[in-house]
């Protein structure tokens, strides 16, 4: 995954809770569960299934954590039974009201089949909306694991990283007394992890100058650009990459493309990179679909009566330049109802590994103690019925390698002018860089060697397959305009096709 820190997002639809109209009680965010998954819930449940999953959610627990057993009754099968049944287990198992309510719900929605159907509590809810929003307590860099180092790969601005000598290429050695020499990816970032305002000393290596110093940071919030990009330095190709569909995710996106047109030279095309985008709200998915398409089916969905219904993209702008999306197993929810759209109406080609396949769409709904459930209701399709529900969207161009998606998809736009190079760790296609887990050029006994897919997909070479790495010399001399220069110790290789 390009981030560690986003996971598979749902598509959302906020809304107001659903009445219930009900009597206090201890387990009151029970019912009201039981009463929204059985009145909405995209798979038409029975009470029976759900009583009997909550109950055994206490049962399993009750043996787990103090060997206590309770026999779950075939005879318990209504709301009301559920009810009496988990005053009397709770005052067995000396708990409290939250506890036997967070197992409850939990049963109930592991009946569902459905890992989109989630209970948050409030500290949860908050976190899983600011993974919408792109917002992330942090230091404020962005690393890589290159050569089993922790390398910096970008600063954000405006954060407290961006305040210190921290830079691009740094490489971190220590949080405080614990060393990263040798840690994951995962374990690192377990380490960095802190609260708002909590503050740690960073121990740093700079190779460029071959020293060591150390850097106090404090942890911020930190609100990351939802879109991302520039023009591709060959050819007068657009680069967007969308982290997620938040609720500025449209606004930036625009703000990209006005920029791109105000650059003075005529746009013939844009790459937009949803790679390990999961997803956020389907309204944002409608207002970067309208700033492609001038009007048009967006998608169908259906609930669970089988009711179909038609969203449109209304009073947009086509765009008049071909799109390509860069997808991959990564890519879900608002972000393939975006990339079926757009490829039904022929305005963008798919370019990378199939999709994730989520299909659906949730609603968050407050329960009373200031918790929510994100309910799936619908299932949605491209406008011409295309099923992406557990199934997914297979690529137009399929390419597995992370680097050589991108440079097919610059080829399929007719891109004639190639640079690229490592630089940083980074793999930098035409002046734009992008996160690889290995590099491009790799220094072998018998000479410098070059990805095998990234130069199959430049050259449009099938012969050379999609192997590790193989040997440049020979494609040198066999290809003229494909030059390899050495600028300050960094490879850089040049191509121009015919």
């Amino acid at each position: 995954m390009k981030r560690l820190s986003q996971w598979v997002l749902a598509a959302l639809l906020f809304a107001t809770a659903i009445p219930v109209q009900a009597a206090e009680r201890p387990y009151l965010e029970t019912v009201e569960v039981f009463l929204h998954v059985m009145e909405s819930h995209l798979s038409k449940p029975e009470a029976k299934q759900l009583v009997k999953g909550a109950l055994q959610a206490i049962s399993d627990q009750a043996e787990k954590k103090q060997h206590l057993s309770l026999t779950v009754s075939p005879e318990d099968d209504t709301l009301g039974e559920m009810e009496q049944r988990m005053a009397e287990w709770q005052n067995k198992g000396k708990w409290d009201a939250l506890t036997i309510n967070t197992w409850a719900i939990d049963g109930m929605l592991s009946t569902l089949s459905d890992p989109h159907s989630v209970f948050f509590t409030s500290d949860e809810l908050r976190l899983f909306q600011s993974d919408v929003e792109n917002q992330f307590v942090g230091f404020g860099f962005r690393m890589r694991m290159q050569n089993n180092e922790l390398i910096l790969r970008e600063i954000v601005p405006g954060s407290p990283a961006a305040a210190t000598v921290l830079k691009r290429g740094d490489q971190l050695l220590k949080v405080g007394e614990v060393s990263l020499v040798g840690k994951s990816f995962e374990e690192a970032y377990a380490y960095l992890k802190g609260g708002e305002g909590s503050e740690a000393v960073l121990t740093v290596y700079r190779p460029s100058e071959k020293r060591e110093f150390q850097v106090k940071l404090k942890r911020a919030m930190l609100q990351l650009p939802e879109a991302e990009g520039q023009l591709f330095s060959k050819g007068s190709i657009g680069y967007i990459s969308l982290e997620t569909f938040g609720s500025d995710g449209a606004i930036q996106m625009r703000d990209k493309l006005a920029q791109f047109a105000g650059s003075g030279q005529p746009l013939k095309g844009i790459v937009l990179d949803l790679r390990d985008n999961g997803g956020g709200y389907l309204s944002t998915a409608r207002d970067i679909a309208s700033l492609f398409m001038e009007e048009g089916l967006l998608m169908y969905t259906t609930n669970r009566n089988g009711v179909e219904v038609e969203t449109w993209v209304r009073n947009g702008h086509d765009i008049g330049v071909p799109i390509r999306i860069l997808v991959n197993g990564g890519t879900a929810s608002a972000s393939e109802l975006l990339s079926g759209a757009l490829r039904d109406h022929g305005i963008a080609k798919l370019v990378g590994t199939k999709t994730y396949g989520k299909g659906s769409a949730q609603q968050v709904i407050p329960l009373s103690d200031g918790d929510a459930l994100k309910l799936t209701l619908n299932e949605y399709f491209t406008p011409k019925h295309t099923v992406v529900n557990h199934i997914g969207l297979t690529p137009d161009m399929q390419v597995e390698d992370y680097a050589a998606q991108v440079v097919e998809a610059l080829h399929s736009l007719n891109v004639q002018t190639w640079e690229l190079n490592d630089e940083n760790g980074d793999t930098e296609i035409n002046g734009v860089p992008f996160p690889t887990v290995d590099p491009l050029f790799k220094q072998a006994p018998d000479g410098l060697q070059i990805k095998a897919a990234v130069l199959q997909h430049l050259l449009g070479d099938s012969t050379i397959g999609e192997k590790d790495y193989v040997a440049l010399a020979p494609y040198l001399k066999s290809h003229p305009t494909l030059q390899l220069q050495n600028k300050n110790g960094v490879n850089t290789l040049t191509y121009q096709t015919k």
